[in-house]
């Protein structure tokens, strides 16, 4: 079955529930992998529909939600304005999907697979790493989390997702730290390699506890990083924190539980978490 006959067959299901229904039911009921699910989800929403996801339950459609014109098809490849979002569920593009459900900006989402549709010539063509995230927004194509993060921030900037200009010295600081000197030291910790003293002066993360120290100062007893706002840094920054702490790469320190519970909660992010958990139960 085309897309263009599934998202007015799904359109049907959700209108005919009162209740949140599970991804997975929706699938099933469509005959189609709940990737491809999330794919129309992504493509409904992106022409203005109204799905909202409960998290833990499913997704449901407002009695008050504007149904698209009966016409609806597959996205046009030639609009110029549109963002894509190429990511898998366990991935670090659950960053850039938290990003993108706080920006609440139109998007199209393409799941893709490791070893397979990652290093396809169509997507090696976009990133030649063969790893997700990455974003096509129009002409531009942007990879790397933190990069596309910022990009993000900047291109939609009545969101307020980045301080004024003239402010944003902590948010290029914090979301870079987080990028550069955390990841590469979280990662060789991880992975039980602790540099000697010579070893540290040629590394630009220098040594894992010294991060740790370093960005605990940061978060203590701040709501924000960057300021008394929520940023893309925050995406950033929080992201790391909090699958550190659940994945064991980074302590549990006061600092990190009490600023990751500040920003856990909000509902763009549980949107995001509701997305991998259906791709788990899978």
């Amino acid at each position: 079955m085309s897309q263009a006959h599934r998202l007015p067959k799904l359109l049907k299901m959700l209108r005919h529930y009162d209740d949140p229904v599970s991804g997975a039911d929706l699938a099933e009921a469509l005959g189609i992998p709940l990737s491809v699910l999330y794919k129309d989800i992504a493509v409904l929403r992106a022409v203005g529909v109204e799905i909202v996801s409960e998290p833990g339950q499913g997704y449901v459609l407002p009695p008050s939600a504007q149904l698209p014109p009966p016409t609806l098809s597959e996205p046009a490849a030639e609009r110029s304005d549109e963002l894509v979002f190429y990511t898998h569920p366990l991935s670090r593009g659950g960053i850039v999907h938290w990003m993108l459900e706080e920006l609440g900006v139109p998007y199209r989402l393409v799941v893709l697979e490791y070893g397979s549709t990652m290093h396809s010539p169509d997507y090696l063509a976009i990133n030649p790493m063969g790893k997700v995230p990455a974003i096509r927004h129009g002409e531009r194509v942007v990879t790397e989390a933190a990069a596309i993060c910022a990009y993000l921030a900047d291109a939609f900037p009545e969101a307020g997702l980045a301080p004024p200009l003239s402010a944003r010295g902590d948010y290029y600081r914090w979301l870079f730290f987080a990028a550069g000197p955390l990841e590469a030291a979280a990662s060789l910790n991880s992975l039980g390699f602790q540099p000697d003293a010579e070893q540290r002066m040629r590394l630009g993360s220098g040594d894992f506890a010294t991060v740790i120290e370093v960005l605990a100062a940061a978060v203590n007893g701040r709501r924000y990083i960057a300021g008394d706002a929520f940023s893309a840094a925050d995406v950033y920054v929080g992201s790391h924190i909090g699958w550190g702490m659940q994945f064991g790469t980074l302590p549990r320190r006061p600092e990190f539980e009490h600023y990751w519970a500040g920003l856990q909660n909000r509902p763009a992010r549980q949107h995001c978490e509701l997305f991998i958990q259906q791709a788990l139960a899978q």
